[in-house]
Parts: structure tokens; C-alpha cells; sequence
């Protein structure tokens, strides 16, 4: 059975990730505690979490508001979100990416043909890349994907990622055709290569 802080915790993690709870909102925890039926404690908790996570922030003398969002959380994002996925490209490059082919075409078809700044063009993203990580066999990376990607989308949620023009997309389903080969240096270099297509906004964050 699931605990009342997880409870209030997808609650929160819903609301934020429908844009029904924006940056700089207030949270009062006694008032989202009588709306969800439940005592301040567990609310304390997810709020807590929601913390660790860089969704929210506590402000002296203020509460706690949901974080305002800088571009050095964006930037950092971006780094960790490569750091991560080039590691994991050196693990599973080759015969893993061969092996589940038909299975990463079929999601790199969704990512390269959803509407360009949707949220079904991220969604569908993350899905393809989190696909790719998967295939590494590790639960921390994997772990530490998710986490990265659930703070990604909720950026983009709100705006804050500028979108890719079209003629910068590097299509999906020709990254699982350049990734099936052995080299773990060169297929690192793919990958960083794909996440820095369109990112030359960055310098004006």
C-alpha cells in the first residue's frame, strides 16, 4: 500500500508537471493538506522531497515556493544529462543496440515524427533516451536519467528551454543505425554529438 507522503507527493509532482503549479507559486502546506484529507506530516514530506529534487525551494521568512527557474539549473542539467548518456553510449554500443533494434526504431519514429515543442516531442524523447540507457543494465544511471529528465521536462513545461529550430533536429531513428557499432569512443562521440545539435542557444541563457 502506498504511503500518504508518496501519495501527496504524485499529487504535487502531477500539479507541477501540468503547469498547475508554476515557478514562484506559494505552497501552504496546511491548506494542501485539508484539500488532500490528510495531516500537515505527510505533506511535510513530499514537500521535502519535491525539495531535494529542485522542484521547490524554501525562502526565509516566505515559505516554501516552487523554485524560480535559473540558467544554471538549466546549463547544469544539460551537463549532467550529457555526462551521463555518453558514459552509458561506451556501455551498450554495438551488439545491444543491434539486438533491440526494431524496438528503438519504433520509439526514435515517435520522438522525430511528434510536433516540434510539444510535450509529446519531449515526451517521446526522453522515452527513446531512456530506452538507450536502459540498455546498460544499470539501475543507478538509469536512476540518475530519470531524475535529470523529470527536471528537463518540467522546464520545458514552462518555457524555459527555447525550442530547436527543425532544420537542427538530428533525427532518432539514424542515431540506432550510427550507434550499433563496437568502437566505445567513437560511439561517445555520436551521442555527444546528437545532444549538442541545437543547443547553441545556450550562450544566451
Amino acid at each position: 500500500m502506498q504511503s500518504l507522503s508518496q501519495t501527496v507527493y504524485d499529487e504535487l509532482l502531477r500539479r507541477l508537471m501540468e503547469n498547475k503549479l508554476t515557478p514562484g507559486e506559494i505552497l501552504n502546506r496546511r491548506d494542501i493538506a485539508k484539500e488532500l484529507g490528510v495531516s500537515v506530516a505527510p505533506v511535510l514530506e513530499a514537500i521535502l522531497q519535491l525539495e531535494a529534487e529542485g522542484f521547490l525551494e524554501s525562502i526565509p521568512r516566505k515559505g516554501t515556493q516552487v523554485r524560480l527557474i535559473r540558467s544554471d539549473d538549466i546549463i547544469g542539467r544539460l551537463v549532467i544529462r550529457e555526462a551521463l548518456e555518453c558514459q552509458a553510449a561506451r556501455m551498450y554500443c554495438g551488439n545491444a543496440v543491434k539486438i533491440n533494434e526494431e524496438k528503438l526504431i519504433q520509439l526514435a519514429q515517435k520522438a522525430d515524427h511528434a510536433l516540434l515543442g510539444s510535450r509529446q516531442n519531449w515526451e517521446t524523447e526522453i522515452a527513446f533516451h531512456r530506452a538507450l540507457i536502459a540498455l546498460t543494465d544499470c539501475a543507478v544511471l538509469i536512476d540518475e536519467f530519470d531524475k535529470v529528465m523529470k527536471l528537463n521536462l518540467f522546464y520545458a513545461i514552462n518555457r524555459f528551454v527555447p525550442l530547436h529550430k527543425e532544420s537542427e533536429i538530428d533525427k532518432h531513428e539514424e542515431l540506432v543505425k550510427n550507434l550499433q557499432i563496437k568502437d566505445a569512443d567513437q560511439a561517445e562521440k555520436i551521442i555527444r554529438r546528437h545532444l549538442y545539435i541545437g543547443k547553441g542557444y545556450l550562450s544566451s541563457i
